[in-house]
């Protein structure tokens, strides 16, 4: 049977740093493009990339504690 392995911290600062770049990259189009669907398409994935952040920011606290156990 194959073991899964569980992600660790350096992955997750990795993902979120990524994450972080490209949120930063689509606030830059929001506030320069002219159009009001780009607009609001952009802030729809800004809002949902910064909950994918939080989420692996959480996962590395957690990550930390049990290392600490």
């Amino acid at each position: 049977m194959i073991k899964k392995k569980e992600p660790t911290v350096k992955y997750f600062v990795m993902m979120s740093s990524l994450l972080c770049l490209f949120i930063i990259l689509q606030s830059i189009v929001v506030v320069y493009t002219p159009h009001t669907f780009v607009k609001v398409m952009n802030l729809i994935s800004i809002i949902g990339a910064s909950g994918i952040v939080g989420a692996f920011i959480r996962e590395v606290f957690i990550l930390k504690q049990k290392r600490n156990k």
